[in-house]
């Protein structure tokens, strides 16, 4: 019996994107089981919008906004499939780009990453999948390179979560999305959980989305630098096996002060050290985090090492040219 899938949207002021990303999820050859927006308490007319030329579309609305990782949960306890669907409001998808992914429904794979390219730019890459370094840095795969690098499948650290698919049995092992990252790296996060429990992701190239990249944060807004790097340091001291973390930990803060001298040029050096200010005020809450991560992993730390990159300082610096 072929599995139910359920798509979820998470949206907060997302009007001028919800129609094509809508028609395009409401396009796919091989439909979506059902289709949910969580609303993250928009002041524009998004639920206008869907209420009059999206009917099909469930909506659950939120009263304030929850975030990102909190709106996915929201939408996934709501969902009934067997496979959920996760997507940006600002991204949209190719008609096969479901039917494309079912076709690799099978193990040893419970998640799954697609190429997306830039909405703007649709002959360069934005994620090919996505990977993580030794730091606990997570960096998109092929990020800027032409379309046409695009490679054939193959096993991926994780995908980037403005559309990927994932397994219920992975989300319900895992507990899902961080709700304390709230935006950006709770899909690094899960996808570092996941894999420590043993759970791989493909990377599906045929598979095509277009997304408008950080269309609500803007690039090297204070809101991404804040809660980029907070959340860059929850992942690696909550999902980081202890001997690596150790082993890493120059390496880290390395990472840590060339950043810092990185946005004191940007004119975000405030914003960066809020950040982990804001990380050291929450590290008991990430240490009992790590420990419940740690006790329940499969990967031992050798293990671990093999799937993290470790040539952090040139993907870091492809990176931030975009």
């Amino acid at each position: 019996m072929p599995p139910s899938v359920s798509s979820v949207i998470v949206n907060y002021n997302g009007e001028r994107f919800l129609a094509p990303c809508l028609s395009s999820v409401l396009a796919q050859t091989r439909p979506f089981d059902e289709i949910i927006m969580v609303d993250n308490a928009s002041s524009d007319s998004s639920l206008t919008l869907v209420r009059h030329r999206f009917p099909q579309v469930r909506v659950i609305r939120i009263d304030k906004n929850v975030g990102y990782a909190e709106g996915c949960n929201r939408g996934i306890a709501a969902s009934s499939g067997d496979l959920i669907a996760v997507l940006n409001n600002d991204a949209v998808l190719h008609s096969h780009w479901l039917e494309k992914l079912l076709e690799h429904d099978c193990e040893p794979w419970s998640f799954w990453a697609s190429l997306i390219l830039f909405a703007s730019q649709p002959d360069k890459i934005d994620s090919a999948g996505d990977a993580m370094a030794v730091v606990g840095a997570g960096f998109k795969i092929g990020h800027l390179q032409p379309a046409e690098n695009r490679t054939g499948e193959r096993e991926v650290f994780g995908p980037c979560a403005a559309a990927a698919l994932y397994r219920r049995s992975l989300l319900e092992a895992t507990g899902g999305f961080d709700p304390d990252f709230f935006l950006i790296y709770e899909d690094a996060d899960l996808a570092f959980r996941a894999r420590l429990l043993g759970f791989r992701c493909l990377f599906v190239p045929d598979a095509v989305a277009y997304h408008h990249v950080n269309s609500s944060i803007g690039s090297f807004s204070h809101t991404y630098v804040f809660y980029g790097h907070r959340n860059s340091e929850y992942v690696f001291w909550k999902a980081m096996p202890l001997t690596l973390l150790l082993l890493y930990l120059p390496e880290r803060m390395l990472f840590d002060l060339a950043s810092f001298f990185f946005f004191l040029r940007k004119g975000r050096s405030v914003s960066f050290l809020r950040a982990k200010l804001n990380f050291l005020r929450n590290f008991g809450s990430v240490i009992r985090k790590r420990r419940a991560v740690q006790k329940s992993r499969i990967l031992t730390a050798p293990q671990v090492r093999k799937i993290l990159v470790r040539n952090w300082i040139r993907n870091r610096l492809k990176t931030s040219r975009a």
